[in-house]
């Protein structure tokens, strides 16, 4: 069944309309889900893989009710991904951390899904991707790769 979480009720709603896709003729389109809780400067320990558990048991059943939607298996046709406007730091600020400069995303699917896109950094305090305090510089801009989703969109 589905997770009973606010994540998954989103996820269930966009499922549902891209059921519906025949009725309403769309080819493509858009849906915006959102789940909060992530700027984590307190707590990191004891909350942010509670989030991930969340946000991966709704992609898991995303993706398997992709699969048979409608008899059709629509895991190709659909990509998902998370953004965000900022990453964290390295760094430790006690319970936490504060924000930095660059971060991953999650890409699923099968129009960017799949692979990895950008530069792996070293993920070390003080290394040659560490600009300071722990802050990374991004290879690849939210910009980039949602440019490459927006032009696929057309």
């Amino acid at each position: 069944g589905r997770p009973g979480t606010g994540i998954a009720s989103q996820l269930a709603a966009v499922a549902q309309i891209i059921a519906g896709r025949g009725t309403t003729g769309a080819k493509r389109q858009v849906f915006f889900v959102s789940m909060g809780g992530f700027d984590n400067h307190d707590l990191l320990n004891t909350g942010h893989g509670n989030l991930m558990r969340q946000l991966g048991d709704a992609l898991e059943w995303f993706d398997r009710a992709l699969a048979n939607l409608g008899g059709v298996d629509m895991r190709a046709n659909v990509t998902t991904f998370t953004a965000s406007d900022f990453g964290r730091t390295l760094t430790s600020n006690g319970d936490g951390t504060d924000h930095g400069w660059g971060g991953h995303q999650l890409v699923v699917g099968g129009v960017l899904g799949q692979r990895i896109h950008g530069t792996m950094p070293r993920l070390e305090i003080g290394g040659a991707d560490d600009t300071s305090g722990g802050r990374i510089i991004p290879t690849t801009a939210v910009d980039q790769f949602v440019g490459t989703l927006a032009r696929w969109l057309g």
